[in-house]
């Protein structure tokens, strides 16, 4: 097996010792013929040049049928100083230490902590790390620590082409770093222009209801690069932004932090804009809406256009919504006059089938007919009626009242005019 940097220039010996034929010797890489530069010379056996990063694998020289050799390349960079940080999410959690890789990591790279508490040389634990390609990260955690403790820590990453180490004295008390509140909504109030109400939850990797987080809220509006910033008390996870401005998107974010200050702020969410509530605009209050739209030809009634026989459209208005009472009082009122009408009928029938039983006619009665007065009726020397007495006499009861004492008709008794035929 051989290790070497990516890009160098390797020499791997093929020929056997003495003097051999060069040319007659076939080099091949993973059992097929090479397909980048690399030439055999007696001198130096087998030459690459510039040999990339992905070309590790097995090498091999052929002579006719006979393997002269066969090599394990592999190519590998030295691995990169651990710049490790450390935080805590949770109280309730481990702590986690990581570091970003730069460049590709290899399969051989493995990585370990050291961590050493009570500086007295013999509490040490050792804590295996992780690699994920995605995210270019070694992520480390130590399951060992007491929140209390302060520790140092022995970081040492080691592949085929070396080892690196490096160690750092962190303080538990300043780990703790929750990650950025999770969920956060920014709605507008109803009837209120100047109000914004936003909420959100504590973040999922907390994940404990002893400890609770205290927040800070930063908003500002879209024509203003000056943030306003609220600190809330530990628990509150809703805030009401009262001074927004009318019509304008808001940029709202939050972050979290243990309730008696303990460790640091966490990273700041993700903006969320909102709009604050606008009155709904009326579109029957709209003055182009009532306006009817014609085309030009249209002005030209009369003229040779084709659309002179047309008449103007005219705009009709949606009718207005007719409650539903209205609908109900109707149609009570048509079910009581269907009623009446049938009880009429009911009763005319009756009072026919009434009059067939008797015969079919009425009973005859005495006919009265108007009687013709002569010019000039005589005057009767005693009145049919007594005058009228005064109303508060005894017999003002039972006297018919009389509109003139003069007259010589008595106009209240209607039988002088219904005479018998």
């Amino acid at each position: 097996m051989i290790v070497a940097r990516p890009g160098a220039n390797i020499f791997l010996p093929c020929l056997e010792k003495g003097p051999g034929n060069a040319s007659s010797v076939q080099c091949k890489f993973k059992g097929q013929n090479l397909s980048f530069p690399g030439k055999v010379v007696p001198e130096s056996n087998l030459s690459l040049l510039s040999v990339p990063y992905n070309f590790s694998g097995r090498y091999s020289c052929h002579a006719g049928d006979r393997v002269l050799c066969s090599h394990h390349l592999i190519l590998e960079e030295p691995p990169e100083v651990p710049d490790f940080i450390c935080h805590q999410r949770s109280l309730a959690k481990y702590i986690l230490c990581e570091w970003n890789a730069s460049r590709p990591v290899s399969p051989r790279t493995k990585a370990r902590l050291w961590v050493q508490t009570g500086f007295r040389g013999e509490n040490y634990s050792e804590e295996q790390c992780r690699y994920y390609k995605k995210s270019q990260k070694f992520f480390c955690r130590l399951t060992s620590v007491n929140n209390e403790d302060d520790i140092l820590v022995f970081a040492c990453v080691a592949n085929l082409a070396g080892a690196v180490s490096k160690e750092k004295f962190l303080r538990a008390d300043t780990l703790l770093k929750p990650d950025p509140p999770a969920d956060m909504v920014v709605g507008a109030m109803e009837k209120a222009p100047r109000r914004l109400h936003v909420t959100w939850r504590d973040p999922p990797s907390w994940g404990s209801t002893f400890y609770r987080l205290q927040f800070q809220l930063r908003y500002r509006a879209e024509n203003s690069h000056t943030y306003s910033e609220v600190l809330l008390p530990h628990g509150i996870t809703s805030y009401t932004i009262s001074d927004a401005l009318r019509g304008l998107r808001h940029f709202v974010k939050v972050r979290a932090r243990e309730e008696f200050d303990h460790g640091s702020w966490s990273e700041w969410s993700r903006e969320i804009t909102g709009v604050p509530w606008t009155e709904p605009t009326d579109p029957v209050s709209d003055p182009t809406s009532d306006v009817t739209k014609f085309s030009f030809d249209d002005y030209f009634v009369g003229t040779s256009s084709p659309r002179t026989s047309e008449v103007p459209r005219r705009v009709i208005k949606p009718a207005a919504a007719v409650p539903l009472y209205s609908f109900l009082i109707m149609a009570l009122s048509v079910t009581v006059a269907l009623a009446l009408a049938v009880g009429i009928l009911f009763r005319y029938r009756k009072k026919l089938r009434l009059l067939h039983s008797r015969g079919g006619k009425p009973s005859s009665a005495p006919s009265y007919s108007l009687a013709t007065l002569g010019p000039e009726p005589p005057l009767s020397a005693f009145p049919l009626l007594s005058p009228p007495a005064s109303p508060f006499s005894e017999t003002s009861a039972d006297s018919p009242s009389v509109l003139d004492q003069n007259s010589p008709y008595d106009v209240s008794n209607a039988d002088y005019f219904l005479l018998p035929k």
